[in-house]
């Protein structure tokens, strides 16, 4: 039963909120000054590269290359590292299957590690533990917006000579160290989907390796270096990013840093409130690193609050405020995908190795990932929230949890 009708009471928000982005007329004109040049593809135009070189500058890194999508950009690392088949690569199994699926069609071997049960980011002691001598890479998940100890993982991945590839999707503008997340490692991977800025789809992957510059350009576009011969190197997808995508996104990145600014306020308002409730906590952020708050997300002690995490959500929905629990349903290792090795037809395939084969993913115990996503509310953050919404979100927190706790 909906609190709002078991209290008798109207519900804390009646109104519907802002839009996720800003769209206006600064789009509007990139968009048909790319439509009235009749270049819409990446080879005949001009705005993917504006676009690259921006995004580029903005985090201070030498090599920006555009994708289709934040999947295509891990996949477009993952391919640049040129794993052998069978190699296996560490990760996170709360996580979207955009950050697994190019481990996958570069037949490596997903490999996941446990989490902190707070943060949701990798544990680092895991991590190492799941380290063999066939371990090509790490990629680490920035969950939510929230850096990953990014200096202790660089020391990691030198120790056991790995290549360290952080997946941003989440994170833009998020910082570690006083340093952009996805500049750490050796590749950052973004997406422009659903995330803090957009261009419908798309991704960019960023990086300052010299060595792989070249083979980062050409993985995206078929293996194919066109200059001074058009011929393919290597087996590899057509990502190119469209020029109406990059128009889109030299307008968008110009507004990314006041949007995330504005999702950043309106968290640390919610943070004083989760902070003074009992039986709600925070999701911590390491003391030297800046939370994006791609989304904001907290934990609910069901023992002391009277309510689990899916009813603490469901509460909140019938507020009026957007929430909801779990952030997935289970860990991507039970995706059909995974658990049952479901990729090619109907050949029993095993994921490039006998090794792999013997992994019975959907049986892997990952405890603390569970944890993680049984305690877990998540709300959306958007640049367009007001202080009246930031309120709204306070208060029904402070309702719906006194009502579980007099319960209680």
């Amino acid at each position: 039963m909906a609190i709002a009708i078991e209290r008798n009471s109207p519900p804390v928000r009646s109104g519907s909120f802002g839009p996720q982005w800003d769209m206006g007329d600064e789009e509007i004109e990139e968009l048909i000054e790319v439509i009235r040049s009749c270049k819409l593809n990446r080879l005949s135009g001009s705005k993917v590269d504006q676009f690259e070189q921006d995004f580029a500058e903005m985090n201070g890194v030498k090599y920006a290359q555009a994708v289709t999508s934040g999947t295509a950009a891990v996949h477009t690392a993952v391919g640049v590292i040129d794993p052998n088949p069978g190699d296996e690569i560490i990760t996170t199994a709360v996580t979207d299957m955009g950050t697994i699926i190019g481990i996958l069609y570069q037949n490596a071997v997903p490999i996941f590690a446990d989490i902190d049960p707070r943060s949701g980011n990798l544990d680092i002691e895991d991590v190492e533990a799941k380290i063999t001598e066939r371990t090509k890479a790490i990629i680490v998940v920035h969950v939510f917006g929230n850096p990953c100890p990014m200096e202790a993982y660089v020391e990691l991945a030198r120790k056991y000579n790995l290549f360290l590839i952080e997946d941003c999707a989440q994170a833009q503008l998020a910082e570690y160290g006083g340093r952009p997340v996805g500049t750490w490692g050796d590749f950052g991977c973004y997406s422009f989907g659903g995330k803090h800025m957009t261009t419908g789809d798309g991704g960019m992957v960023i990086s300052n390796r010299d060595d792989l510059a070249h083979r980062l350009k050409w993985f995206a576009d078929k293996g194919n270096p066109r200059s001074p011969v058009y011929e393919h190197y290597y087996l590899a997808p057509n990502y190119r990013m469209t020029y109406l995508q990059g128009a889109v996104g030299v307008a968008q990145l110009k507004k990314v840093t006041d949007a995330v600014r504005r999702k950043q306020w309106v968290a640390n308002h919610l943070n004083e409130v989760i902070d003074g409730e009992k039986g709600l906590s925070l999701q911590p952020v390491l003391p030297e690193a800046t939370h994006s708050y791609w989304v904001y997300g907290f934990h609910v002690d069901a023992e002391t609050v009277g309510a689990n995490a899916a009813q603490f959500a469901d509460a909140l929905q019938a507020e009026g405020v957007p929430a909801n629990a779990p952030y997935m349903v289970y860990p991507v290792n039970k995706y059909p995908v995974m658990a049952q090795q479901r990729a090619y037809g109907t050949s029993d395939f095993s994921y490039a190795s006998e090794e792999a084969a013997a992994v019975d993913y959907g049986s892997i115990s990952l405890p603390s990932s569970d944890k993680f996503l049984e305690t877990t509310v998540v709300m959306p953050m958007n640049p367009s929230y007001s202080d009246q919404d930031a309120a709204d979100f306070s208060t029904a927190i402070k309702k719906v949890a006194d009502h579980y706790r007099s319960k209680a």
